[in-house]
């Protein structure tokens, strides 16, 4: 039988950015400060030799990992859709062009595993590690993946999505293709799994894989969110690529619904539905009720991931 899986201490950092490049903004980044800030409060140091995206990813994972208090055995599953990007468009001009010095430090962080080496090393985890890129179901990938280790015997994963800003504005337009009020994001949300109920968010239902998008596939994503609400609100968050008439229509059919809207606080990236999850998570704490986030690959697959407030059950 499989063991009952809970969620603890949900992150969820975020930063929607516009397009424009002219005239170039001046001012302070504050997300990047409190970015550092929380990094050296973390940490003790500013990990100078880091990379912009290792210290965003270990800001999230660090907060949720002190907040959960995990023992050593724990595992840690990163998603990110375009890993550390501005490392290697960095190595990469420089290696091409033959100017500027290249750092050997960016040989390093642009590793695809040296973003989740960095945050087991600073929390003292030796469980499982990995890195998993699977363009919009990144995140998803990496919370099945840390379901199966939660289920065959791990007592806690620490899963989470992280992905920073285009290095230029040209590249996050050819990157987004995004509608004119749809504005591009980054972030870095986490969460904890585990069986240990005490002191848990929410209950974990599981997830649903939808090999296609088709009308079929939609009736039986409806049918199975109405069997599990029955009389209680459904609380859904739809993320990236989600067609906007296939929301409606769940809306229309779906008694009990309330949509909501995340994308506008963290803005549109690879790994947002980890900022959907966890930003959910956070606030079933004070909703009952059944949470569904609705995950599209672009190209057809769904995927639906469902938890449920223990408030109220």
């Amino acid at each position: 039988m499989n063991p009952d899986i809970y969620i603890h201490a949900p992150v969820a950092l975020g930063y929607p950015y516009t397009l424009q490049s002219t005239p170039p903004n001046t001012e302070a980044d504050r997300f990047d400060h409190a970015i550092t800030d929380s990094v050296q409060a973390l940490c003790g140091q500013q990990l100078r030799q880091a990379s912009r995206f290792i210290r965003l990813a270990a800001a999230g994972a660090l907060s949720c990992a002190q907040m959960a208090v995990l023992p050593a055995t724990s595992g840690v599953y990163l998603a990110t859709g375009l890993g550390d990007q501005s490392s290697g468009a960095r190595l990469f001009a420089q290696t091409h062009t033959g100017t500027g010095r290249v750092s050997p430090f960016d040989f390093v962080n642009v590793n695809n595993n040296t973003a989740t080496y960095s945050i087991a090393r600073l929390a003292g985890l030796a469980g499982p590690n990995l890195t998993i890129s699977q363009g919009a179901l990144s995140f998803e990938w990496a919370l099945r993946l840390a379901l199966t280790e939660i289920k065959g015997g791990l007592s806690h994963a620490l899963v989470g999505g992280v992905d920073e800003k285009a290095p230029t504005p040209r590249e996050r337009a050819r990157r987004f293709h995004l509608e004119d009020e749809q504005r591009p994001g980054e972030g870095s949300a986490w969460l904890v799994l585990t069986t240990e109920r005490e002191r848990a968010h929410s209950r974990f239902l599981g997830m649903r894989w939808f090999a296609t998008s088709q009308t079929a596939d939609w009736q039986r994503l409806r049918d199975y969110c109405a069997e599990l609400a029955g009389t209680r609100i459904l609380h859904l968050l739809a993320g990236l690529r989600v067609p906007k008439t296939r929301v409606a229509t769940l809306i229309q059919t779906l008694p009990n619904t309330v949509l909501r809207c995340y994308l506008t606080h963290c803005g549109y990236y690879p790994t947002a539905a980890a900022f959907g999850v966890a930003q959910g998570v956070q606030e079933s704490q004070s909703t009952s009720g059944l949470w569904a986030h609705i995950s599209n690959s672009g190209r057809g697959q769904t995927v639906l991931t469902l938890w449920e407030a223990l408030g109220g059950n």
